[in-house]
């Protein structure tokens, strides 16, 4: 086998529990909490419900329920029709390194073969914390979306090891599911080009679901491509060229799973930082008095929520909003805040914002993209009717990213969400549950309130 299927192969294998660290394993009990929260928030949204209709009953032991409405299916059909949910409303975790993607994707997968293999708790947090492991150890070696591929490219194989763990597979079951999972699923980046369609969302939930596939596979006994990196016609030569990717949270290094950040808007993670920074403008400034707006921004988030298509500025879809830097910008001005609420109103669509969009310029700024990704600015300058200038200017650093979320921020998100489809009752049974997770002795239990 090749290097990197050797290396992760023997990581997956010997990470245990104890292995984890206290921060490690509480940053796990946020992301899960943050990725229910973001599962429940979508549940009525017709594209979700397009995937569960996809979920055939499954009258077996060995099976896995879709989040809301509890019906057994398989794992694989759970994990396809909770991980769209989780990712439909674009408010699940999130970090931007050398690439970027959504780590969390991998929990809706996670739980589901947990539930079908009856795990505890703790099985579950290091399934989690290992597909946390593998997939930010890509976004941080290689920018795919310079290259056109798609998040999933990687999301599939960290999802391939944590189901591998939660199966109990040894070593040489681990490199087979790591080889089915890489060479079978390399996905473009189209998928977020052009007028964004629901595959979007489908996408991270069949990364979720050919994950479990591959594992199940390696378990029965079918092999994998032991060259999958390094192969002639491996992954290296032909998705990214040569990269340096080793698994290496423990043993006094960080785990990976601390390192993403919650989003507090429902839009792409290059959004986040320029909505905070149109709601300080409207502290100085009424809409009303706008009659143009100029924005600078950094480079990686300029190409591609800014000009990567036209459609960023007239979108048509709420993929298409939720991913666009303008729209962002003009609905935060508009109605001081942006949620799922924003998306189901279509505020995409209104000529209030129709308006404002085409009076907005927005540029790349060189010394803003020198400084990413430690350091993010956005610039905000409204000219108002009569002339006069007034700006807004937003700096996040990394190290602020790193500080996280307190555990009040967590649940007051959660509950919010959770209250689409939740009694308060539920949904609080469901967070005291997860708080004490590596307490529980079969995770069967943390869905067993999640029933609309």
């Amino acid at each position: 086998m090749d290097r990197v299927i050797d290396q992760f192969s023997s990581y997956a294998e010997a990470l245990s529990y104890a292995d984890l660290s206290p921060s490690a394993i509480h940053a796990t009990k946020h992301r899960v909490i943050d990725s229910l929260g973001c599962v429940l928030g979508a549940y009525l949204e017709e594209p979700c419900k397009m995937a569960r209709r996809m979920c055939l009953p499954v009258d077996s032991a060995f099976s896995a329920r879709v989040i809301g409405s509890l019906l057994r299916t398989a794992p694989d059909s759970a994990a396809f029709a909770n991980g769209l949910m989780g990712r439909y409303l674009d408010f699940n975790d999130t970090i931007r390194i050398v690439g970027v993607g959504h780590p969390s994707d991998s929990v809706p997968a996670m739980l589901a073969i947990g539930e079908a293999c009856h795990v505890s708790g703790k099985s579950l947090i290091t399934a989690i914390t290992l597909a946390y492991e593998a997939i930010i150890q890509f976004i941080e070696a290689f920018a795919y979306d310079y290259k056109g591929w798609d998040q999933p490219t990687f999301l599939t194989l960290g999802i391939a090891l944590g189901a591998g763990k939660i199966l109990g597979l040894n070593k040489e079951q681990f490199a087979n599911a790591m080889g089915i999972a890489t060479v079978a699923n390399i996905t473009l980046q189209q998928n977020r080009a052009g007028e964004i369609s629901m595959w979007k969302a489908g996408a991270a939930g069949n990364a979720g679901r050919q994950g479990i596939f591959a594992a199940l596979l390696a378990r029965e006994g079918i092999t994998g491509p032991q060259e999958a990196f390094e192969g002639k016609f491996g992954y290296f030569n032909q998705v990214t060229g040569p990269l340096k990717v080793e698994l290496k949270g423990g043993k006094g290094n960080l785990f990976a799973v601390e390192r993403p950040n919650i989003k507090n808007y429902p839009v792409r993670d290059s959004c986040q930082l320029v909505i905070m920074t149109a709601l300080e403008l409207r502290k100085k400034i009424s809409p009303d008095q706008i009659q143009s707006l100029r924005v600078k921004i950094y480079g990686s988030a300029y190409r591609t929520a800014v000009a990567l298509s036209p459609n960023l500025w007239a979108p048509k879809t709420r993929e298409t909003a939720d991913h666009s830097i303008p729209f962002s910008i003009v609905v935060a001005l508009l109605d001081g805040d942006v949620t799922p609420e924003t998306f189901r109103k279509k505020r995409y669509l209104d000529p209030d914002v129709l308006n404002l969009l085409g009076r907005m310029k927005c540029e790349e700024d060189a010394e803003f993209s020198k400084q990413t990704p430690a350091i993010r600015n956005c610039y905000i300058e409204a000219t108002t009717h009569s002339g006069e200038k007034v700006v807004a200017h937003s700096i996040f650093k990394q190290e602020e990213l790193e500080k996280g979320w307190t555990d009040e921020q967590v649940e007051a998100k959660y509950m919010k969400l959770a209250q689409t489809i939740l009694t308060p009752k539920q949904a609080r049974d469901c967070l005291d549950l997860i708080w004490k997770l590596e307490d529980v002795e079969d995770t069967a239990r943390i869905i067993d309130n999640l029933q609309a």
